[in-house]
């Protein structure tokens, strides 16, 4: 049976690091990567009370990160990017901040969802969302929010089946050969 809790048990870290790299490292790799130095990376940084996690018989099936204040499924400063990247990690710190969102007032940012691909097909999402909007509703927010980028129109198409409507579109411009998508969406739901 499927148990949602809230804060990355410990000792999960290098698990919830591998499934936020195999949703996001696409996206993530010219900036972070290799994937084995970004796995490390994220598995250090977590930020444990930022997510919502999908356990089953002590595995890891999924997890729901999101803005907890300003901090999301990572808490890295730059000194941890340079703990890990050396001096390289300067000039990564301007683009990974293009990907930054912050929430406004009432609002709960989503930081990512990823299930295991074990486990997709099998409702671990759809629970993780739930509970997501349980937390939300719990902690006073009205809406959440997330951002979805053009080369991922599956995740799009199940966010608009769970009543997220786009409120905005930001396009990367020039940044679009470092990281990989053209433009996001920014998504909204009521909760």
């Amino acid at each position: 049976m499927v148990e949602i809790i809230h804060g990355l048990p410990r000792g999960m870290e290098a698990a919830a690091a591998a499934l936020y790299w195999e949703a996001f490292g696409a996206k993530l790799d010219k900036l972070l990567g290799p994937a084995e130095r970004a796995k490390r990376f994220f598995a250090e940084t977590i930020n444990h009370s930022s997510i919502l996690a999908a356990v089953e018989g002590g595995t890891l099936l999924g997890i729901a990160a999101f803005k907890d204040g300003e901090v999301g499924f990572s808490s890295a400063a730059l000194r941890d990017m340079l703990r890990h990247y050396g001096l390289g990690a300067l000039w990564k710190v301007i683009p990974l901040s293009m990907l930054e969102r912050n929430a406004p007032e009432a609002t709960l940012q989503m930081d990512g969802i990823c299930v295991s691909a074990a486990a997709r097909g099998k409702g671990v999402g759809s629970a993780l969302l739930k509970a997501l909007y349980a937390h939300g509703k719990a902690e006073g927010y009205s809406f959440v929010t997330l951002d979805v980028i053009d080369t991922n129109p599956r995740a799009r198409a199940l966010y608009e089946a769970q009543g997220f409507v786009a409120i905005s579109v930001e396009s990367t411009s020039i940044m679009r050969p470092l990281l990989g998508f053209s433009a996001a969406t920014k998504m909204r739901r009521p909760l």
